[in-house]
């Protein structure tokens, strides 16, 4: 008589138990990781956007500004820095993509319901002069805050630019997200 081979009930109950607990183990922590990629990734969005605004001012000649912009083709007062941004020569009216102002670049808006909100000296865009320097006073600073959703058990990040026109981010933040 053959025996059969396979396996038995207990252990297959016993198999999809220990895969359960470690499923539970690990699903928090993949949460957290790709809660942590987003906000990487988000920030070096808009610190690139920054970067480009700096080295094309200084490329072109030109002042280059760095904008809001829920429709990727115009400025915006309106809303936060999650709804887009963009990047273009600012030749006319500081701050407004008007006239003969060159559209360099449009980033899209945030995904995750991220949220983006410039502090009091960068409330709607940040200008570059042909020098490399900010639109900024002599020796003040720009915040740009980034926030995940909440309760997201991720620490958000702050994009810093300096009037001297270097921008970088602050991981975690200076002011913890609400």
């Amino acid at each position: 008589m053959n025996k059969a081979h396979g396996f038995t009930l207990i252990e297959l109950l016993v198999t999809i138990a220990i895969g359960t607990i470690l499923l539970l183990v690990a699903v928090p922590n993949y949460i957290t990781f790709v809660l942590n990629g987003r906000m990487a990734a988000q920030s070096n969005d808009f610190l690139s956007a920054l970067q480009l605004a700096r080295s094309e001012a200084i490329k072109r000649g030109t002042l280059v500004s760095v904008c809001k912009s829920a429709d990727s083709a115009t400025c915006t007062v309106a809303g936060t820095w999650a709804q887009g941004y963009i990047v273009f020569t600012d030749g006319s009216t500081v701050g407004t993509l008007d006239g003969t102002d060159v559209l360099i670049r449009a980033f899209p808006a945030l995904s995750g319901n991220s949220t983006l909100v410039g502090g009091a000296n960068v409330p709607n865009f940040v200008s570059y002069r042909l020098t490399g320097d900010t639109s900024l006073a002599a020796g003040a600073n720009g915040t740009v805050s980034l926030c995940p959703i909440a309760p997201a058990g991720v620490a958000g990040r702050d994009i810093q630019i300096s009037a001297s026109g270097r921008a970088r981010v602050q991981n975690p933040p200076a002011a913890a997200c609400p």
